[in-house]
């Protein structure tokens, strides 16, 4: 009995079979997580190549775009030694990549200009010894695998341990454009020999052409002008990048000489709000011009932000980091003509500009917690080789012309004094330093209300522009010039008024071979014929005037006037937001975006003896907004029938026809990759036909417009439907 006791509590102990299973299934756990701890490193191995390459990359460019002189000279970096090279080892010395191999192949070309036909070919014509630009072909190849398959080097991991092709291979390749004519804060400091020197070589420049370059004296023989912009827009997320410079060049006997060159960028880009949570986490403060050189800070704990969306521009990055204020004031601000209330008062955000996003309707709503999405455009200036978020533009004035003004070197002198005599006025109306410059800004003067009145041609009734089949003036394309005038800090405006005192009084230093203080005064006249919105009243009647949407390189048409049935005037209207958005085309980011319009008045008369369509005087007119993150309103597009229709900034305006039994609006244009959109309009109501694809020309609207007048329409570009 006892022993049956005994055996109903033995235990069971493992069988040998058991154990071997079990150590079967531990090894190949451990064998998976080693090679996952070797997939892990070769991964991490490989990003950091790439990082690497791309950080050499760009050391090798930057060093290009510093070069001293102009030819070799065997002790500076000089602009000829910029020159194809294959298959070389770079520089341990100057670009740090004395632990991991790298082969470059760099592929230089030159170009030249050619004043004849106003173009660049590779060809140099006579005479010429230095070429206008070099463009290079950057590619940087790692671990390349020689003829037995095997890697051609070894990449080191620490001092003792090395791998021979472990981390893979692979390569990348940039281009880049490098000008002979360059610019002190154009390359990235401390590259190479070129960083210690502060001499600009002297450059034949030729100055950009009539009308669209208009070249503005700021001294003696001295002369500023700005390169057309040219927007880049970004299709996939509807959101736009442009660029322009402003290039600072002599004039004497022998040609132009350049002196300056500032490169400046404006983007739109799609940002996610952040608060700081730890040491160290903001952003830059703005870059400033301080009257020689673009001056930018250190990391501030601030509010940031961060792209929302990989398929904008690289710049959206530090535009969403940095376009965001401290509680500071002054030139310390983004936007320093910002009233009190435009900024947060309390919690994480306090002391920030106010940000907003589209609500499920298309309105303006608070963007106040982190994570919330919201839209920002950013004005970049090229600083020490790398793109920084600069203070926001401030366009002071708009002037608009009728075709073929500023083609004659007489209407462009004309033109030049009356904006050096606005911009000097505009200074002069600042006083001394301790005055309320941001919360009371000068005002520009218009041309006709100079001392000595500049009246521009088709500026009034009196001076229209006469359209007619009979003289053979049918169409003719509009022109319009913005005038920026950036804030100007305590300091610049002390050295201005020393420059324009001829005192020694002032407590700060001029910068060297400046005589004047436009020279120092950071302003620009610009092209912005493709960027303003052109309407005309009676809406296209008799006169027709184009206003597409933005495209890339301007190939889009604006201010291009057409005669059309009828006879009388036309007042053509241009106008654009004074700011960063002027530059981007993009919808209103705050609730001061009409306060910030400038616009400027044209004249035209056809006089063809035609007669117009009758208008009824029944006026239908609205706004145009988007609820759809990355699709623009301002895109939005319309057509109409038997009514006279116009896009105006931010909505449209329509004139119905006498007699009209179905006047109709169409709105299309409104396109994003995989959505289906709709446009909904609570006073136009249902549309007599809609559609909405996943294609550019699929998604359009139609309503039938009111035959009474009607001036509160709201028309919203959905995603979920109406």
């Amino acid at each position: 009995m006892m022993k049956n006791h005994m055996n109903k509590y033995a235990v069971r102990g493992y069988t040998l079979i058991e154990v071997l299973v079990g150590i079967l299934i531990f090894a190949v756990g451990m064998l998976a997580l080693a090679q996952l701890q070797s997939n892990l490193a070769q991964n991490s191995g490989d990003a950091s190549a790439r990082t690497r390459a791309m950080n050499l990359a760009e050391a090798i460019i930057e060093r290009d775009r510093t070069f001293a002189v102009l030819e070799s000279n065997g002790d500076d970096y000089a602009y000829q030694d910029i020159e194809t090279k294959l298959d070389f080892q770079p520089d341990v010395e100057l670009y740090g990549t004395d632990n991991i191999g790298f082969k470059v192949d760099k592929i230089v070309e030159d170009y030249y200009y050619t004043q004849g036909t106003a173009s660049y070919s590779k060809d140099p014509p006579p005479g010429a010894a230095i070429s206008d630009f070099k463009t290079i072909e950057l590619t940087v190849t790692w671990n390349e695998i020689g003829e037995d398959g095997e890697a051609a080097r070894e990449f080191s991991i620490d001092a003792e341990k090395t791998t021979t092709g472990a981390l893979g291979s692979g390569s990348i390749t940039i281009n880049e454009v490098i000008s002979s004519a360059t610019s002190g804060a154009g390359g990235k400091a401390s590259i190479g020999a070129a960083a210690s020197s502060t001499y600009t070589p002297p450059v034949d420049y030729n100055p950009g052409q009539n009308p669209d370059i208009v070249s503005i004296k700021v001294g003696e023989n001295k002369f500023k002008e700005s390169t057309t912009p040219l927007p880049d827009v970004l299709r996939s997320d509807e959101l736009v990048e442009t660029r322009f410079d402003v290039v600072t060049y002599s004039q004497g006997d022998d040609g132009a000489t350049f002196l300056r060159r500032e490169e400046f960028i404006a983007v739109s880009c799609e940002c996610s709000m952040r608060v700081p949570s730890a040491e160290g986490e903001g952003g830059l403060p703005p870059t400033i011009w301080n009257g020689e050189d673009y001056t930018e800070g250190e990391i501030v704990s601030k509010p940031f932000g961060v792209s929302a969306s990989n398929q904008q521009s690289q710049f959206c990055d530090i535009c969403c980091r940095d376009h965001h204020d401290s509680g500071g004031s002054g030139s310390a601000l983004y936007n320093p003509f910002r009233s009190g209330s435009d900024y947060v008062a309390d919690g994480a955000l306090a002391g920030d500009h106010k940000h907003y996003h589209r609500d499920a309707q298309g309105n303006l709503e608070l963007a106040d917690q982190a994570g919330d999405t919201y839209v920002e455009a950013c004005r970049l200036v090229r600083k020490d080789g790398f793109f920084r978020v600069a203070q926001d533009l401030r366009q002071e004035g708009l002037n608009s012309f009728p075709a073929h003004y500023l083609d004659d070197p007489a209407e462009v002198e004309v033109y030049s004094d009356y904006v050096t005599a606005a911009v000097t006025g505009y200074e002069s109306q600042l006083g001394n330093e301790s005055i309320d410059y941001a919360g009371s800004p000068p005002s520009l003067t218009a041309p006709a209300s100079m001392v000595v009145p500049v009246i521009f041609p088709a500026s009034s009734y009196a001076t229209a522009t006469v359209m007619s089949s009979s003289i053979d003036v049918t169409e003719q394309q509009l022109r319009s010039r913005g005038i920026y005038i950036d804030y100007m800090s305590r300091e610049l405006r002390c050295k201005i008024n020393k420059l324009q005192n001829n005192s020694n009084v002032d407590d700060c230093e001029v910068p060297e071979n400046v005589s004047t203080a436009l020279e120092i005064i950071p302003f620009y006249d610009v092209q912005l014929t493709w960027l303003s919105r052109w309407t005309e009243t009676p809406s296209n009647n008799p006169i027709d005037v184009t206003n597409e949407a933005i495209a890339d390189d301007n190939s889009h048409s604006r201010g291009f006037a057409t005669l059309e049935n009828g006879f009388g005037y036309s007042a053509i209207n241009a106008a654009v937001h004074s700011g960063n958005l002027g530059l981007t085309g993009t919808d209103p980011i705050d609730s001061r975006y009409d306060a910030e319009v400038e616009s400027y008045n044209l004249y035209a008369k056809a006089v063809d003896p035609n007669a117009p369509p009758q208008l009824s005087g029944v006026q239908v007119n609205g706004e145009i907004t988007s609820a759809v993150p990355g699709v623009k309103a301002a895109d939005v597009e319309i057509y109409e029938e038997q009514a006279e229709c116009d896009r105006t900034l931010t909505g449209f305006e329509c004139f119905i026809y006498e007699g009209a039994t179905r006047p109709t609006l169409r709105v299309y244009n409104y396109f994003k990759n995989g959505k289906d959109l709709w446009a909904c309009s609570a006073e136009l109501g249902e549309p007599v036909r809609a559609r909405s694809r996943d294609n550019p020309a699929g998604n359009y609207t139609i309503w039938e417009l009111p035959t009474v007048i009607t001036t509160n329409v709201t028309i919203v570009i959905k995603e979920d439907g109406c």
